[in-house]
């Protein structure tokens, strides 16, 4: 049954449609300084404007417990500044930006309209292709009105009365429409799932507001002095990876680098009439798993085709790396953050400028072969699951198959484990053939073969499980899972992506509860390193 406006008021008391703008300092990164608020009840009309820059308004003045229900568009905007002004965060949120980015999902014949060509990245789900995607573009504010206003939010104060009029109108422009749009998504949204997506927005201004903590000094010394530095590193890595013509793959040399290690002759190729050796980082990254030599050279290249690697690193004036998390943002759910923002996006010896603050050590925390274990219980096969619960998944289908003695651990048998950890992941849940398996895992096609025919044989019920999803994913054309992310399948898309999707999001979901968890226990999360 469809959500409208009078089921909501059956549910709260009132329903408040809230924006605030406010300012990053000159960085673009400090933690969001409020300028104002406005916050319209679509009950009673009753309509909120708050000027905050002074620093004047001390309490929330709308209602925040679970009987108002608090809308907003990329709420995590909204709920950094009630943090930094000291307010409550809203019990119950409904986020249409991550509304829109799941009807865009879950619906084949849906269009995603642009304006101005904004057909790609966080642009495309903005508030004004929203509106215009659901047949609003007329009740659209002028781009150049909306810029304006922005530039006046971004330069930051002092502001004049007449500034503060403007910025006021802007984000009043904003609320309105965001009455104008909740009726038109309300009967796409199942509420519940929403407001879970719209909790988890929460944790998202938390962790966008925190960021993580850098070595601004360093990152500093890497900008002023990256061109001379990239100059030495290619000198200093000649006998490595010498490979490099113009700051970038000589073919001739690489195709000699290839031979010296055995890989020339399987090395793929483009499909251009050059037939080039490929260097791209996708084909890098997809051998680095077999040959830790090609993920060296990955990570190098990685640092010298980057013209100014760390140039666009978002860094506070308080050594904060800040950047907008983007979740929602793939087709699995997950978040896609800027790599060139981000401190975990560019190479990954990046990495190491991140620096926890005096007093204060930072975890990096992961799961456990997850997506394995989500095969196990999702399949329910009794042998997946005590081999994931009991023992090392991997070694303990090793042990099945008589690969593995039953005294065999991780640090005896580390080989078997890595290409048994490659077929049984790569190979099995995401529907790789043999020749990839072989490739990934380092063994033999016959081996892969082998592997993969005993692990039907081994796990029967996980294997009609997977048969039972890819069937149910064509006939019905969708996916979800079980936190409602939901996905549209087409025919053009292939079995192996249907496998993948269900791994991926309900990963992401595993992600977004833990996040939430934590931070309203009270544990300073600076990231989701994943997504």
């Amino acid at each position: 049954m469809s959500l409208t406006l009078d089921k909501l008021r059956q549910h709260y008391d009132s329903v408040w449609c809230v924006d605030f703008e406010y300012n990053t300092g000159i960085s673009g990164a400090d933690a969001p300084k409020p300028i104002c608020m406005v916050a319209q009840e679509l009950f009673t009309g009753a309509t909120v404007r708050k000027w905050l820059w002074d620093g004047l308004v001390t309490g929330c003045p709308i209602p925040t417990d679970d009987h108002g229900l608090y809308i907003a568009f990329y709420a995590s905007a909204e709920i950094t500044c009630h943090l930094g002004l000291g307010w409550p965060i809203p019990a119950r949120i409904l986020d249409l930006y991550a509304e829109f980015r799941c009807v865009a999902n879950s619906l084949a014949n849906f269009q995603v309209t642009s304006v101005e060509g904004k057909t790609k990245g966080q642009q495309r789900f903005s508030l004004l292709n929203c509106m215009r995607s659901f047949g609003l573009g007329a009740e659209a504010v002028c781009t150049g009105f909306k810029n304006e206003s922005r530039d006046l939010c971004i330069r930051g104060g002092p502001f004049s009365e007449a500034e503060k009029t403007q910025i006021l109108e802007y984000c009043e422009s904003d609320v309105i429409a965001l009455a104008k749009l909740l009726p038109r998504m309300l009967p796409f949204i199942e509420l519940h799932q929403a407001l879970f997506r719209g909790r988890y927005m929460a944790a998202v201004a938390s962790m966008e507001r925190r960021g993580i903590p850098v070595d601004q000094e360093l990152a500093g010394r890497f900008r002023d002095h990256w061109d001379p530095i990239v100059d030495r590193l290619i000198v200093d890595s000649k006998s490595e990876f010498d490979v490099i013509g113009k700051r970038d793959i000589d073919q001739k040399k690489f195709a000699a680098w290839l031979e010296s290690h055995g890989l020339l002759h399987s090395w793929p190729r483009s499909s251009s009439k050059s037939c080039s050796l490929r260097s791209d980082t996708d084909t890098l990254s997809d051998w680095g798993k077999s040959f830790s030599q090609v993920m060296g050279l990955k990570e190098f290249l990685g640092t010298i085709r980057r013209t100014k690697l760390v140039d666009k690193l978002q860094i506070g004036s308080d050594g904060r790396n800040r950047f907008l998390v983007s979740p929602f943002g793939s087709k699995t759910g997950r978040n896609q953050p800027s790599n060139a923002r981000s401190v975990f996006g560019p190479a990954c010896w990046v990495r190491f400028l991140i620096q926890p603050p005096p007093g204060y050590a930072l975890l990096y925390c992961d799961w456990s072969g997850q997506e394995y274990g989500e095969a196990a219980y999702f399949s329910d096969d009794p042998k997946m699951i005590a081999d994931y619960a009991n023992d090392d998944p991997y070694l303990g289908f090793a042990k099945r198959i008589k690969l593995a003695p039953e005294y065999a651990t991780k640090q005896s048998h580390s080989e078997l484990r890595t290409k048994l950890k490659v077929a049984a992941g790569l190979g099995v849940l995401y529907g790789a053939g043999a020749p990839t398996v072989a490739r990934a895992g380092n063994m033999t096609e016959s081996q892969s073969e082998r592997v993969l025919r005993e692990h039907r044989y081994t796990y029967p019920q996980f294997w009609r499980w997977r048969e039972q999803v890819i069937n149910h994913a064509r006939l019905a054309g969708e996916l979800r899972t079980c936190l409602g992310w939901k996905w549209s399948v087409c025919g053009d898309d292939s079995t192996n992506s249907i496998s993948n999707w269900m791994m991926q999001a309900h990963g992401a979901d595993m992600l977004r509860v833990a996040c939430c968890l934590a931070v309203e226990r009270g544990i300073e999360v600076c990231t989701p390193v994943h997504d």
